[in-house]
């Protein structure tokens, strides 16, 4: 049997929906938030919240019109480049990938490609170059059966009602896990980039300034991410995402150097970087800026601070998971960095915010806890069969919040809620299309 040349190439044929796309192909020139000035607190008790989201990367955006079909094919083909040679991908394009445009308006509307294995087939709609729903069948094995994997209002849902928390005063600020965008860079400019167009028009415009209170701390935004594989592709130099964020550089983030740290009340945030993506070993962290070693010395030294410094409480955010039971698996156990983090438990109360797999889990092992918070609004592939579970060791630790039942559509975010004296309260807040209550809440790590 021939290799299927799709099998390592297809987590990026499906690029689908962020929470903030609104079927616009307008290319404003990115903004910096405005807004009347935040008002801080009154004076009481010293805690604060914030909220948590992860994979919200964009869909792909493509040139929509029939007379521009070849730029599209070529965007389809720097696409697979990524997993064959240049040669193979334009055959692969030219073969295997079906694009309809609607006969009135000649505007592309589906998308009919190959998935992750010989008899899937893909089926992608569009709408003015933005994919609104995907769908996966099986010919062979259940031929006429489409298994949604995404629809774009999950992801609307989910960042809309982030940046109410900070609207509303229930969050400070917002932590992203990594993949914000599709492509880091789209376009001559990050200004026409139109992944980080409307990041700023759907998130950055809509959040009020810091707070005085939070510029007193070093805190001169309102939306810190993580770096993921994604903001780095064809953007070695993460121009856009400096554009986007220029506040990050004051916080030591250089093309260079991914990494940074912030306090805020008592409670230090760690963020790291675990490079872009190698489908040969999609979850390895093979960052080089700087590389595992020297973020791994970095991060002993920020936790020894914290400790001399008396933060009891470390929140670490990298974008590949040190735990998963689904999707592409976790970091390899040569590159991960629990040990180092569960040597620290004794002494600090550390909680691990991690993305990539596009899904939710839960686990607490060792004395950290790590909520991989997928479900941002990309595609959730993990749901689809033969990727809901992946083999792992008999004693790996159990996921705590699917609890062996099957994982299903479910987009969301997570509100943390730091107070004095109190543990730490998670409240997840959920969408999951098709359900009979498709709202709801639920607090984590609740019996811990």
């Amino acid at each position: 049997m021939k290799p299927n040349p799709f099998n390592h190439f297809s987590l990026f044929l499906l690029v689908l929906a962020a929470p903030w796309l609104a079927a616009s192909c307008e290319k404003p020139v990115a903004a910096t938030p405005t807004g009347e000035k935040a008002k801080v607190p009154p004076p009481g008790p010293a805690g604060f919240s914030f909220a948590v989201f992860g994979d919200s990367r964009s869909m792909m955006y493509l040139p929509h019109l029939a007379n521009e079909e070849a730029e599209t094919k070529k965007l389809l083909v720097d696409m697979f480049d990524l997993a064959m040679p240049e040669k193979v991908a334009a055959a692969a394009v030219q073969k295997h990938v079906k694009l309809t445009y609607d006969p009135t308006n000649r505007e592309l509307v589906q998308i009919v490609m190959p998935f992750m294995t010989a008899s899937e087939v893909m089926t992608v709609r569009v709408d003015k170059g933005w994919v609104t729903e995907a769908s996966v069948e099986d010919i062979k094995l259940l031929p006429g059966v489409h298994r949604t994997m995404f629809r774009i209002e999950g992801g609307q849902w989910v960042t809309r009602e982030a940046v109410k928390e900070v609207q509303r005063g229930n969050a400070r600020f917002l932590i992203n896990t990594g993949d914000l965008v599709w492509w880091g860079k789209q376009g001559p400019s990050p200004s026409e980039n139109p992944y980080w167009t409307l990041i700023n028009e759907r998130v950055i415009r809509q959040l009020p300034p810091p707070d005085d209170e939070m510029r007193a701390a070093g805190l001169p935004g309102r939306v810190f991410p993580a770096v993921g594989n994604h903001e780095v592709w064809d953007d070695s130099d993460v121009e856009g995402l400096l554009a986007s964020f220029p506040y990050l550089t004051q916080m030591g983030v250089s093309k260079e150097r991914l990494i940074y740290k912030m306090d805020f009340k008592g409670t230090r945030f760690i963020f790291l970087w675990t490079g872009k993506y190698d489908y040969r070993s999609p979850s390895s962290w093979d960052a080089t800026r700087p590389a595992f070693e020297q973020q791994m010395t970095q991060l002993r030294a920020w936790l020894d601070e914290a400790k001399a410094k008396g933060e009891k409480r470390v929140f670490v955010t990298f974008h590949a998971p040190a735990f998963c039971r689904s999707g592409m698996g976790p970091i390899p156990a040569g590159q991960n960095p629990h040990k180092i983090l569960a040597s620290y438990a004794k002494d600090l109360d550390i909680v691990v915010f991690n993305g990539h797999v596009h899904t939710t889990e839960l686990f607490d092992v060792d004395g950290v806890k790590y909520l991989v918070i997928g479900g941002g609004g990309a595609e959730q592939d993990p749901i689809l069969p033969g990727r809901t579970k992946i083999k792992v060791p008999a004693n790996y630790p159990p996921d705590q919040y699917w609890k062996n039942e099957r994982p299903r559509e479910d987009y969301n975010y997570v509100v943390v809620d730091v107070q004095p004296d109190r543990k730490t309260k998670f409240t997840l807040n959920r969408f999951r299309p098709g359900s009979a209550e498709p709202f709801g809440a639920v607090e984590l790590f609740r019996a811990q």
